[in-house]
């Protein structure tokens, strides 16, 4: 034998090792054609899970849009709500002014003493001020122009006491 025909392996070895590598190559080529029909796999669903987190994302927005909108809504409602409060405050405001301005007139009274007079006039009738301001300037509005209310006349009304002359009863035919 000479030295070229010597063999580092066994014959028998080499042989092993041959089916060794086939069966390496063979295991490492079904492993590569799963992982392709894993990637087709996933490539294919890729454009579905875009689709499905677009539309999650989308969902979101339209919440948050309409959890502003109930927000606005509801400030709207208050603003409406101030406004109609403001109103009736100007409203009564202006009967209040009224009924002090009739007082003060037909009782030659300062306007704090006017408005203390509607204040315990009030108070007495468990009435609200501008109710009692409004039965005053009522009262004037409905009494003739040719006889305007004398002092005597309007404080009665006022304070709740009877209208009738002193001296009747308190019975009524």
């Amino acid at each position: 034998m000479s030295g070229s025909d010597i063999d580092p392996q066994p014959r028998g070895n080499r042989r092993h090792s041959d089916r060794m590598g086939d069966i390496d190559r063979s295991d490492l080529a079904e492993r590569l054609r799963l992982a392709d029909s894993l990637l087709t796999a996933l490539g294919d669903s890729l454009p579905a899970f875009e689709r499905l987190l677009s539309e999650v994302r989308h969902e979101i927005q339209q919440l948050r849009h309409e959890e502003d909108e109930q927000g606005r809504d509801e400030e709207i409602e208050t603003l409406r709500r101030e406004v109609r409060q403001l109103r009736e405050g100007m409203n009564s405001r202006a009967v209040i002014e009224r009924a002090k301005g009739i007082l003060m007139r037909s009782n030659a009274i300062s306007e704090s003493e006017s408005f203390d007079l509607l204040n315990e006039m009030s108070q007495r009738r468990h009435r609200k001020l501008r109710d009692v301001a409004a039965e005053i300037a009522d009262a004037v509005t409905s009494a003739p122009a040719e006889a305007p209310l004398t002092p005597v006349e309007v404080r009665p009304q006022l304070v709740g006491a009877p209208t009738e002359p002193a001296g009747r009863t308190g019975t009524r035919p």
